[in-house]
């Protein structure tokens, strides 16, 4: 087993992910499981991390044990870096790869041959929001019209990380404002967001999980804007984290990718139907270490980012350019097509 390959059940079971019978327990249906059960088919997933509840609509898939019921065997490699997810299927170690905007601009601009199939997130997952303190002693009403709610940030200190600007300044134009004149923006690495807040070195954080469940649940913190919930079209319906898998992969084993296709839909379906069953397969998959009432709320904002299926966005791909860094450099959509980089024929 490669020691990449992340046990997400460890003390029960020595495999890459959860079994089957993981979430089978959950719902009491764990019974006589094993001999029903008819050879899966291995499908290799190399993610940028674990733990990260952007890609939360994975994690459900496998908490669920929805692979199992597409006949597949789930097994997560984590990538040696982030930025470098994607390598594994060029070298023919991983079969799909969980692919975040940099990363699949980056490879397009390369014009490696991958192809995008299913959408896991299509609303951006980095929301707005205020210390409780702040947010009192500027009467700020959560329920006020969004123009309205970003007046209330004017000359206020904003904590973001590096590269996340172009999305801020895309929220605040919603307003017919430009948050670098009508804010203070102050570039705070991840590790280090939560602590800035509660030592008043921000007012308010443009933030992702787990820093935004963690202030709203822990610090009282109030929404400002609900980008995940698609409250600004700029940064909405858009294509955020995707599954892709290389052109070759995909001509040699195309129900592999048709089942895998149908585990995400599975998850998506869930996500929008029944978040505590969400939620409880969250935890059944290991991929998340974060307390109930933390996943309850980040659950519930992220539901509404989760497209209601797996359809590839190809504007949402050209409109990424705009809002996201590209590594190693953007595509020059011009030159080449968006839609020649994606593979149609499972999302239906």
């Amino acid at each position: 087993m490669s020691k990449s390959c992340w046990s997400s059940v460890a003390k029960h079971a020595r495999l890459c992910v959860a079994l089957p019978m993981a979430f089978a327990a959950v719902l009491g249906l764990a019974g006589g499981f094993a001999s029903a059960a008819p050879a899966l088919t291995r499908v290799r997933i190399e993610v940028p991390n674990i733990g990260n509840l952007q890609f939360f609509t994975l994690w459900v898939a496998l908490g669920a044990g929805y692979f199992e019921q597409e006949g597949l065997m789930p097994e997560i490699l984590v990538a040696p870096a982030p930025r470098s997810v994607g390598d594994r299927l060029f070298t023919g170690e991983a079969d799909v790869a969980l692919l975040p905007p940099p990363m699949f601009l980056g490879l397009m601009a390369e014009d490696k041959p991958i192809r995008l199939f299913a959408s896991l997130l299509a609303n951006e997952p980095i929301d707005l929001v205020l210390r409780q303190d702040v947010a009192q002693a500027r009467a700020f009403s959560p329920a006020a019209p969004l123009g309205d709610r970003l007046h209330k940030l004017a000359g206020l200190r904003i904590g973001l990380a590096g590269e996340v600007a172009p999305r801020l300044r895309a929220l605040f134009a919603a307003a017919g404002m430009n948050p670098d004149k009508d804010a203070k923006l102050v570039v705070v690495d991840g590790p280090d967001q939560v602590a800035s807040l509660r030592q008043r070195r921000v007012d308010a954080l443009f933030a992702h999980t787990p820093y935004l469940e963690t202030v709203l649940v822990e610090d009282g913190a109030v929404l400002v804007a609900d980008n995940s919930g698609g409250e600004v079209a700029e940064l909405a319906q858009g294509q955020v984290h995707a599954l892709a898998a290389t052109r070759e992969a995909i001509g040699a084993n195309p129900e592999r990718i048709a089942a895998v296709t149908r585990a995400i839909a599975r998850a998506e379906r869930l996500i929008h139907s029944d978040p505590k069953a969400s939620v409880d397969a969250i935890l059944a998959s290991g991929f998340s270490k974060a307390a109930r009432p933390q996943l309850e709320v980040i659950a519930q904002i992220y539901a509404a980012a989760v497209p209601a299926g797996p359809k590839i966005s190809v504007t949402g791909i050209e409109r990424d350019a705009r809002l996201y860094p590209a590594h190693p450099r953007a595509p020059d959509f011009a030159r080449v097509k968006a839609a020649d980089f994606v593979a149609t024929e499972f999302a239906p």
